[in-house]
């Protein structure tokens, strides 16, 4: 806060009044301009804590998604194994054969970080940065939150599978009504995993651009049958 004071003396005229002025004038600019760069070297400091803490936030969440890739291609394999053994018993129903196999399906929970995301909005240290730097940062969060998405709805389609197995016998023969209900249910399962896949890929891609700090273009697709 700046404090003006009135002299401690009587201006003798206009002369003593101006050269006060001007005193003053002059005081609170250079007041006004050591606030500003204070202000300034802290906003600095924010944004640069910001960027230390956000970097090593996205190498843990990067190295996280690196290893759950290989989980989630396991996971289409088995769908995809799981689709074939219910569509041969669907469509040769009496062949008792048929019937031997397993029906089941994996689920995983990954855990990525955002906590230093919700600091650098919070405190307002994206403002401090150019905009080109918060808009990377917006854009690698982004395709983490995409994954997430993506992953809440495989581990939904694992718990309507749970409900098929506890509406029918899946001891006994499978029936063709419960061959065409779980095949469904499995066909929807391995869409979602497809997505979960190009999102994890895609969000790996991203924040691979960021850490070597080359830009890098990628087009991932996925065949589902």
């Amino acid at each position: 806060m700046l404090d003006v004071h009135p002299p401690h003396h009587r201006l003798g005229g206009l002369k003593d009044f101006f050269i006060h002025l001007l005193t003053i004038s002059v005081g609170l600019l250079i007041a006004v301009g050591i606030e500003g760069c204070v202000e300034r070297h802290q906003h600095r400091e924010l944004a640069q804590d910001a960027r230390e803490t956000l970097r090593k936030e996205i190498e843990g969440n990067s190295k996280t998604i690196e290893r759950a890739l290989p989980e989630i291609i396991k996971e289409q394999t088995k769908v995809s194994d799981t689709i074939a053994f219910l569509t041969h018993i669907r469509r040769n129903p009496k062949d008792k054969s048929l019937q031997k196999g397993s029906i089941d399906t994996d689920f995983s929970h990954t855990m990525l970080d955002d906590t230093a995301w919700k600091t650098a909005q919070t405190t307002g240290a994206l403002a401090f940065m150019p905009y080109e730097d918060a808009n990377k940062y917006s854009s690698i969060y982004e395709a983490q939150y995409q994954f997430k998405a993506s992953e809440e709805k495989t581990i939904e389609d694992s718990a309507q599978f749970v409900g098929l197995v506890h509406k029918y016998d899946f001891d006994t023969d499978i029936a063709p009504e419960a061959a065409s209900a779980t095949l469904e249910r499995f066909g929807i399962m391995q869409m979602h995993l497809a997505m979960l896949k190009l999102s994890a890929e895609s969000a790996a891609a991203i924040d691979k651009s960021f850490l070597t700090g080359k830009d890098t273009s990628y087009n991932f697709h996925e065949v589902v049958k």
